[in-house]
C-alpha cells in the first residue's frame, strides 16, 4: 500500500461537521484550484468573455464602473430550459429507435455513440446487447412514455400545423418501449458484472411502474440478487470488474485483486429497491457496506471549503475523487489507487465525479444516513468548484440575439487534463447532465431537511449545467412527430400512422442529422487505454437529460 493510499484510508469521515479529523492527503492536483475561490470577486473590469459567462449580455453585464453585475433570474426553471420539453426530444429518440428496429426486431445491439468524423459519423454507433450502456436507450424510451402518460402537458400535442393523435402516439411508443426492453430481460441473470442496475432499472422497472408488468418486476428483483452475488464479506464490497487491462496496467487475478470503480455507487439503487420489495435487510446491508467501502477508498479530501454557501450555513468539507481502487480480497487493504478513463491516476475525472454524486445522494434517501448525504453534498462543493474556476477558454460566446457566452458549465472531460486546444477544450457533456441529476436528489433531500438554502443552490447549480449544456451540446438538427392516417386493413377500418419529420432550419440548408440529442461528450481519452473515443454524443447523456427533466416534472418544479 502506498503511503498515499494509507493516509486517505485512515481518513475519518464524519464529514457532518464539515471537516475531517487529519490533515487531507496530498494530492498534486489540488494547487490547481481552491473551493475557497470558486466564486471569486468580480474583477475591477472584465473582458466580454468573462462578463457575458455569467448568462447576461455583454452590454448588460457591466456596472458604470466596468464591473461584473451578477444576474438575478426572474424566470422559472422551464424559462431558463425550454428545450428539455421540446418535441425534438421524443422524435429523435422515436426516430433512432423506429429505425433500427426496422433492421431488426427485437434489436440485438443498441446505440452507444455518435461520431462528428469520420465513415460512421453522425450515425449511432450499435454495441452488442451484454455491453454496459445496453439499457439506457431503452430506458429513454420509457422516460418519453412516462412523461406521456403522467405529464401529458410535456408531450408533444402538435406537429408544425397539426394536431397529434396522441392515443396513437402513446401506444406505438409503447411498442417502441417494449420491443427494445425485450432483449434486456434475459440480462437478469448475469453475475459477469457490477452494472447491473444500468442495465435493467432505465427500462425494466420503468416498465413495471408504469404498466405493472409483474415480469419486469420479477426481473429487477433478479437482477439485484445477481448483483449482490458479486460482494465479498472480506473486502466489504462488490466486486465491480473482473479485470482491468490498458496499456498501463493488467490486473486479471480474481484471487489476489478486487476492482472497484466510483460508478458503481449508482448501481446501489437496483439493491435498495429490491431489497425493499424484498423486505431483504441482506441486500439492503450489501448496498450500504460497499458505499461505506467506497467513501473511505475513492474519496479524496480536498483542504479548502466553500466559501459560496447561503448565510449561517457551515462549512462543507469538499471531496474530489480516484476512479478505480484495486483491493486485496482477503483483507480489504488498498493495493493501489488509479483511473481507467481519467487523464491520470490522481486527476479527477469529471465523469467519475458526477457519478459519485448521484451514487451518494441515491444512497442517502434510502438510508437518510446523514454521513452520505454530507459526503454528495462535498462532491457536489467540488465539482462546482472546478467548473467555476475552470480556464477562461471554457467560455464560448453565443449567437444572436442573446450575445451571451455559455459553456462555463459543461465540464471539461477531466478536471486537471491539459487543454490541448484553447479553442476548442475537450469535455464531456455526459458528465454535465449526470452531475445536474444528483444536484436535484440533493435538492430533494435538503428541502426535506429545512435546508432551503443549500437546497437552492443545488438546484440554480442544476440548471445552470443543464442551460449551459443544452445551449452549447444540443444538436442542431430539429425533429418532431406527426401522425397521418394509413391504408387500414381492409375491412375499412384505418390505422394510424407516425412520421418523425425533420423542422426546416431558419437559414435554410438542413445539413446532415446527428442521431443523438446531445454533442460533446468524451467516453473515454485515457491515453493507455486500447479503445478511446471523444468528442461524441453518448447514449448515457441523453438518457440523463431525459431524466432530469422528469426529475423536475415529479418535484413539481416545471
Amino acid at each position: 500500500m502506498t503511503a498515499q493510499s494509507q493516509d486517505v484510508q485512515n481518513t475519518s469521515h464524519n464529514v457532518s461537521d464539515g471537516y475531517t479529523t487529519n490533515s487531507p492527503t496530498e494530492n498534486p492536483y489540488s494547487s490547481k484550484m481552491t473551493v475557497a475561490n470558486a466564486a471569486p470577486s468580480p474583477p475591477s473590469s472584465v473582458s466580454e468573455t468573462t462578463a457575458a459567462r455569467e448568462g447576461v449580455p455583454i452590454s448588460q453585464g457591466l456596472a458604470k464602473d466596468g464591473s461584473l453585475q451578477c444576474r438575478q433570474s426572474s424566470s422559472g426553471v422551464l424559462g431558463q430550459l425550454p428545450e428539455l420539453f421540446d418535441a425534438n426530444i421524443a422524435a429523435k429518440i422515436w426516430r433512432v429507435a423506429a429505425s433500427v428496429l426496422q433492421e431488426k426486431n427485437p434489436p440485438d445491439h443498441f446505440p452507444e455513440y455518435v461520431l462528428t468524423t469520420g465513415p460512421s459519423a453522425r450515425k449511432y454507433t450499435l454495441r452488442e446487447a451484454d455491453f454496459w450502456t445496453c439499457g439506457f436507450f431503452p430506458g429513454s424510451l420509457y422516460g418519453i412514455l412516462e412523461r406521456s402518460i403522467k405529464f401529458p402537458h410535456k408531450f408533444p400535442s402538435s406537429s408544425m400545423s397539426s394536431e397529434l393523435d396522441k392515443d396513437a402516439l402513446r401506444k406505438e411508443l409503447l411498442y417502441l418501449c417494449k420491443s427494445w426492453s425485450e432483449p434486456i430481460r434475459a440480462m437478469a441473470s448475469r453475475t459477469d458484472t457490477h452494472d447491473m442496475g444500468f442495465i435493467i432499472q432505465p427500462s425494466l422497472r420503468a416498465d413495471w411502474e408504469l404498466t405493472g408488468n409483474t415480469e419486469s418486476l420479477q426481473q429487477v428483483l433478479t437482477a439485484a440478487q445477481s448483483l449482490a452475488s458479486r460482494y465479498d464479506e472480506r473486502a466489504k464490497a462488490i466486486r465491480s470488474w473482473d479485470k482491468l487491462t490498458t496499456k498501463k496496467h493488467t490486473i486479471t487475478n480474481l484471487e489476489e485483486d478486487f476492482l472497484v470503480i466510483i460508478d458503481g455507487m449508482c448501481n446501489l439503487d437496483l439493491l435498495y429497491y429490491a431489497g425493499h420489495h424484498l423486505s431483504s435487510p441482506h441486500l439492503i446491508s450489501i448496498a450500504t457496506t460497499h458505499a461505506h467501502t467506497i467513501a473511505k477508498t475513492l474519496l479524496r479530501p480536498e483542504p479548502t471549503r466553500s466559501q459560496t454557501l447561503p448565510p449561517h450555513h457551515p462549512p462543507i468539507q469538499a471531496y474530489s475523487t480516484y476512479h478505480v481502487a484495486n483491493l486485496s480480497p482477503n483483507t480489504g487493504t488498498i493495493k493501489q489507487k488509479m483511473t481507467a478513463q481519467g487523464y491520470a491516476d490522481a486527476s479527477t475525472w469529471a465523469r467519475g465525479q458526477a457519478w459519485a454524486i448521484m451514487g451518494f445522494a441515491q444512497t442517502y434517501l434510502w438510508t437518510h444516513d446523514r454521513t452520505f448525504l454530507d459526503i454528495a453534498c462535498g462532491l457536489a462543493e467540488y465539482f462546482i468548484a472546478r467548473l467555476e474556476t475552470a480556464p477562461e477558454c471554457v467560455d464560448v460566446l453565443g449567437t444572436a440575439p442573446s450575445q451571451h457566452c455559455t459553456g462555463r458549465y459543461v465540464p471539461l472531460w477531466d478536471f486537471d487534463a491539459p487543454i490541448l486546444d484553447t479553442s476548442f477544450p475537450l469535455r464531456d457533456s455526459s458528465a454535465g447532465v449526470i452531475a445536474a441529476n444528483g444536484l436535484v436528489l440533493l435538492y430533494q433531500s435538503l428541502s426535506s431537511l429545512g435546508l432551503r438554502g443549500l437546497a437552492g443552490r443545488y438546484l440554480d447549480m442544476a440548471v445552470r449545467i443543464v442551460r449551459d449544456t443544452l445551449e452549447l451540446c444540443l444538436a442542431p438538427d430539429r425533429w418532431v412527430l406527426a401522425t397521418r392516417e394509413g391504408a387500414g386493413d381492409g375491412d375499412g377500418k384505418k390505422d394510424v400512422v407516425v412520421d418523425v419529420v425533420r423542422v426546416p432550419s431558419e437559414g435554410g440548408g438542413d445539413g446532415d442529422s446527428f442521431d443523438a440529442i446531445l454533442m460533446h461528450a468524451t467516453a473515454n481519452f485515457n491515453e493507455f487505454d486500447f479503445r478511446r473515443y471523444w468528442d461524441h454524443g453518448l447514449v448515457y447523456g441523453d438518457y440523463f437529460l431525459v431524466e432530469f427533466g422528469n426529475k423536475l416534472l415529479r418535484l413539481g418544479l416545471v
